[in-house]
């Protein structure tokens, strides 16, 4: 057996820890700044500031050694998620002048991240060049956007998503192992994802047809088939090949959803008789078919891409899954969560309506800030 370990992505994981306590007893060890005359109206906004600043220096150095390279795209991740948790979780909150509501939180993430990651990314400056192999940080942040949307509307829909989150914390953990051959690797992430599924589908089984299980098994793989393509780069001055992996359009994390009722919709007016109603007891089943085909697509086009490299001349690692819950497997059940939330909380007709004008449009506007 052998195992790969993603230990760049680990001493990342390490840093926010450390980041996350740090923001987390931020309070206890204050630096407080004497008050000009001039600036009262913003001494706490600067105290604020000036002690991120400060401690954000004192993570930078503890962990100069840690890790390779200047990413500042996941500086900025890190300290984003640091002070999301420690605000939606702990309770643990930065001087915010306006009052938001239930938004207050990601907003000051957003801005706050910036003076710790422009501090990091100074820091470690000369180190910019270095040769790393790691995550595309608009990966992970688009997984991070996902994920805020999902918990901010948890937050507001007051419905509580506990298993997943658990399932996610878990998820993270063991998605920095991968184990398997030396060619074939499974991350231990699908694990949990898997069991999430099964938990969100597990009582709308016995409430369809068999027809209207094996639509939605057929559907989700099809969709899934079509949209997954092995990708390679060749650079056609050097005639060197790089394999990327299995990819697919990130929008599609956002509408399978949608393809999913709309061909169940359709074939239940074509044949009510033999497809159950749409309901929201009935649309959690989609849950566990969309995890397994999308883990199984992805394996059969993981083989595709195999036998493209060998023809190349090319021998590659494979892995089905990612690190850090930012591949295409785990958004795309992120995709369906919010999505489902949507429709318990204002309908089908309604819940569709919000979800495609509101909700995926700012996914799209957040996606874009780093």
């Amino acid at each position: 057996m052998a195992i790969r370990f993603y230990s760049h992505e680990f001493r990342l994981f390490a840093t926010g820890i450390l980041s996350f306590l740090i923001l987390h007893y931020l309070k206890k060890f204050y630096l407080p700044l004497p008050e000009i005359q001039s600036l009262t109206h913003y001494h706490e906004l600067l105290t604020t500031l000036v002690n991120l600043i400060f401690y954000s220096v004192i993570v930078s150095l503890l962990t100069y050694k840690l890790f390779k390279g200047n990413e500042p795209g996941k500086y900025y991740i890190i300290w984003y998620w640091s002070i999301f948790i420690n605000y939606y979780f702990f309770g643990v909150e930065l001087y915010f002048p306006f009052n938001l509501g239930i938004f207050t939180g990601i907003i000051v993430s957003l801005l706050y991240s910036i003076p710790p990651t422009l501090v990091m990314y100074l820091i470690r400056l000369k180190n910019r060049n270095a040769d790393i192999v790691s995550l595309s940080t608009v990966q992970l942040w688009f997984g991070s956007v996902m994920f805020s949307v999902l918990i901010l509307l948890s937050f507001y829909t007051k419905i509580s998503i506990t298993p997943f989150l658990y399932g996610s914390v878990v998820g993270l953990l063991l998605s920095f192992i991968a184990i398997g051959t030396k060619r074939n690797k499974l991350n231990l992430s699908l694990i949990p994802m898997v069991i999430i599924a099964l938990k969100y589908s597990e009582n709308s089984f016995f409430q369809v047809t068999p027809f209207t299980l094996l639509l939605v098994i057929a559907s989700s793989f099809l969709i899934f088939w079509v949209s997954m393509k092995p990708l390679v780069l060749l650079d056609k001055s050097t005639a060197k090949v790089t394999p990327i992996g299995v990819v697919s359009p990130i929008r599609l994390s956002l509408f399978f959803p949608i393809l999913i009722i709309v061909i169940w919709y359709t074939a239940r007016l074509l044949a009510n008789e033999y497809f159950s109603p749409l309901t929201l007891n009935t649309f959690p089943v989609i849950f566990l078919p969309a995890v397994a085909d999308n883990i199984i697509v992805d394996y059969l086009k993981g083989r595709q891409l195999n036998n493209i490299n060998k023809s190349l001349g090319v021998e590659v690692e494979g892995i089905l899954g990612g690190v850090g819950l930012a591949d295409g497997l785990w958004l795309d059940l992120v995709g369906i969560m919010i999505y489902y939330l949507t429709i318990l909380r204002f309908g089908f007709l309604l819940g569709t309506v919000i979800y495609i004008l509101i909700i995926v449009p700012i996914i799209g506007i957040l996606s874009r800030f780093v």
